[in-house]
């Protein structure tokens, strides 16, 4: 059945990836953001495209909507965008009350709200952050995507399925920095170093992480919304693929001849990837394997 999908903060880097997921899905998507580069419209020619600010008046004349996938947000630390860390966190839990209020005007039958693994400490959970791990992160970004989680919670009811979607690290291709993500990840940087002919530098060797290849995301989240029993509540949606950083930088490096990698200890305590006790999630989707995803980085060549 074709749904009719909103998707808010559809002009960053996970946003954008989910619209054209959904696009190559069948669905009709209306993609939400306050600014779309050129390389973004390009991508989602086949989207209604909506250059504005969230608010309930934007989508006023889109109809009815089945399923609205709340990603705008600000991550950038409120210093950095002049902002007070409880600022911060009203200015992005204002943006998912506005996204509720869109969702029940317009009579959506699903709401998901992409949470983040920043919710966590590194002293969080045993060697592993699970969806029973009690996160506790101060930092603002994280403050407010777990008062996300619990306003997306308190939202469900008759009518209206309610999920918090909780996303570990993220790598694919079209990322770039923009003013409310001003951070690429961790593969973007090291494959610009070695690609200039910088060498990588590791601080912490030995943490790991869970990467998932942005193209997943889409078919991913699909195939939990279609999921039976259905799910409601907080999940983990990750490939759960854990690598260390040295091993990372390993294989980016290995995508161009002479690359280099350096290891310069940083003494900061290592996070810890995040993986679920809800779901398998290796049944879930066919995740693309981490070299698969770095090489299409590379060549541009589908994984």
């Amino acid at each position: 059945m074709r749904r009719t999908v909103l998707i808010t903060g559809a002009g960053g880097f996970v946003g954008s990836h989910l619209a054209e997921g959904f696009l190559a899905m069948g669905d009709t998507v209306i993609a939400l953001d306050r600014d779309f580069d050129a390389p973004t419209r390009r991508r989602l020619v086949d989207a209604t495209i909506i250059a504005a600010s969230l608010s309930v008046d934007a989508v006023a004349a889109t109809g009815r909507i089945d399923l609205v996938i709340h990603g705008a947000a600000i991550t950038t630390p409120p210093e950095a965008v002049g902002l007070t860390g409880a600022q911060h966190v009203a200015s992005n839990i204002d943006l998912l009350l506005t996204s509720l209020d869109i969702a029940r005007a317009h009579k959506a039958s699903d709401f998901v709200f992409l949470s983040s693994s920043g919710v966590f400490a590194p002293t969080d959970g045993d060697g592993v952050h699970l969806e029973s791990t009690v996160p506790t992160a101060d930092m603002p970004y994280a403050v407010a995507k777990r008062a996300g989680e619990a306003a997306t919670m308190a939202a469900a009811g008759p009518g209206l399925r309610a999920i918090a979607v909780r996303l570990g690290p993220i790598y694919g291709p079209a990322e770039a920095p923009r003013p409310s993500r001003t951070t690429v990840s961790q593969v973007r940087r090291w494959l610009d170093r070695v690609t200039a002919g910088e060498p990588i530098v590791v601080e912490m060797p030995d943490e790991r992480r869970d990467w998932t290849f942005a193209p997943d995301l889409p078919q991913a989240l699909d195939a939990l919304l279609r999921r039976e029993p259905a799910m409601t509540g907080i999940v983990h949606l990750t490939s759960a693929a854990i690598t260390t950083n040295l091993d990372l930088a390993k294989a980016v490096a290995g995508l161009v001849a002479g690359a280099r990698v350096e290891i310069a200890a940083s003494g900061e305590a290592p996070r810890l990837p995040m993986v679920s006790d809800r779901l398998d999630m290796a049944a879930l989707h066919a995740w693309t394997p981490l070299a698969a995803g770095l090489q299409y980085l590379r060549d541009g060549a589908a994984p």
